[in-house]
């Protein structure tokens, strides 16, 4: 076989494994994505809402269109007429977030199963768009006007964007009544949880310090993207790791049912704490801390491993052990600082023996005789007491030594 001959079978071979690898990309693709049922379309009243944009993107570019709602399902079709299906039943939560302290009114939905959107596989889709200021604020001729406004024309336009806003938000909330009111009819169950502002707090579920807010059913962010999302009935307990007080952030790390699956919180302010805790309380969630991270994977296969073992040593309260041995080292540390206290009181008091009391009484003795004395006189007697009250202070310490 010639040069030319061996480099095209190698061309070949080259190709036939490219080809064998998408296939085995898109069964793997496919197995996970469960087959959503065919949208039925809505006759009556149409529901939709128009130039929302949606996220993750279809293509490259921020991608924006109409979303409806029909029968079974909703559908997204965007201006270039590329279609997003959502089938209800395949609706695991539904979000309203409005734009009160946001600079965007959204829906969400999380998913039960994946869907493709281009060429992603996800489980979360949202659909905003963006309140008044934040448009205004990328036209350089508006925000050049707004800069030259005088005080009353500012407040105007404060007042104008908040009834813009009123105005958003209320649209938003008649749109997402309106599904759920067609979903009941049509014998789904679909209801929009809103974030609690009240009882956010800051912390980084991946990689940057995004806002959490906790809604009736999970915990989420919703604003910034990669979206993070957590179904408190999944949750088992919530441990708390590198709480000290010398330390101003803690981690959080929620432990699922199924005693495999993890979600960490990193990096919340250490001032979050008390208020995560009374919302635990409230939604009945068992939590714990530690002052040390835990290697979770190797902890719950030992749980998974022996499972009555682990509720026989009391379940979760190992977790709480770190936390009471640090409070033991503490106490052993008071205590004994509190007998080294005791030693030195009854030290102090034997150092005050009777010759200091002699030594007092002599002194004052001295000074009631040697009131009819010259002032010389006077002062030469008390050098000398006090030279010999040195020297009787300098012998008692060498005893000691």
């Amino acid at each position: 076989m010639t040069r030319k001959a061996c480099r095209i079978t190698a061309n070949k071979i080259k190709e036939h494994l490219k080809k064998m690898k998408q296939v085995e990309r898109e069964r793997e693709q496919n197995i996970s994505l469960a087959k959503q049922e065919q949208i039925i379309i809505n006759k009556g009243k149409r529901i939709l809402m128009e130039n929302l944009v949606v996220r993750p993107n279809i293509a490259t570019r921020r991608t924006t269109g109409v979303l409806e709602a029909h029968n079974n399902g909703l559908r997204f079709t965007s201006q270039q007429n590329d279609k997003i299906d959502i089938a209800y039943s395949n609706i695991k939560h539904g979000f309203f977030q409005p734009c009160d302290d946001e600079l965007i009114v959204l829906v969400h939905f999380n998913l039960h199963n994946n869907i493709l959107i281009g060429n992603k596989k996800v489980n979360n889709i949202q659909f905003y768009q963006e309140a008044g200021s934040l448009v205004d604020d990328l036209d350089t001729n508006k925000r050049k006007k707004f800069m030259n406004m005088n005080e009353q024309e500012e407040l105007e336009q404060e007042e104008r964007e908040r009834e813009l806003r009123v105005k958003l938000n209320a649209r938003f909330k008649r749109f997402v009544d309106s599904i759920s009111e067609l979903c009941s009819q049509n014998k789904y169950s679909l209801e929009f949880d809103i974030p609690y502002n009240d009882l956010a707090f800051y912390g980084a579920p991946n990689k940057g310090i995004v806002k959490l807010m906790p809604t009736v059913n999970c915990l989420v962010n919703l604003t910034e993207f990669p979206f993070f999302v957590i179904t408190l009935d999944d949750v088992e307990i919530v441990h708390f790791e590198r709480v000290q007080f010398s330390i101003k952030n803690f981690d959080m790390v929620f432990v699922y049912k199924d005693f495999h699956t993890t979600k960490r919180i990193c990096s919340i302010p250490r001032e979050s704490l008390d208020n995560i805790k009374d919302w635990l309380d409230q939604v009945d969630i068992l939590f714990s801390e530690g002052v040390m991270s835990l290697n979770w994977n190797p902890v719950l296969a030992e749980i998974r491993f022996d499972f009555k073992k682990f509720l026989e040593e009391g379940g979760w309260a190992f977790l709480r052990d770190d936390k009471s041995d640090n409070n033991e080292e503490d106490s052993e540390d008071d205590s004994a600082f509190e007998v080294s206290g005791d030693v030195v009181e009854e030290s102090s008091e034997d150092d005050y023996s009777d010759e200091d009391e002699e030594d007092d009484t002599s002194e004052y003795s001295d000074e009631e005789v040697s009131e009819n004395l010259s002032w010389d006189e006077q002062e030469r007697r008390a050098a000398e007491a006090d030279k010999k009250h040195m020297q009787k202070q300098a012998l008692k310490r060498g005893h000691k030594d």
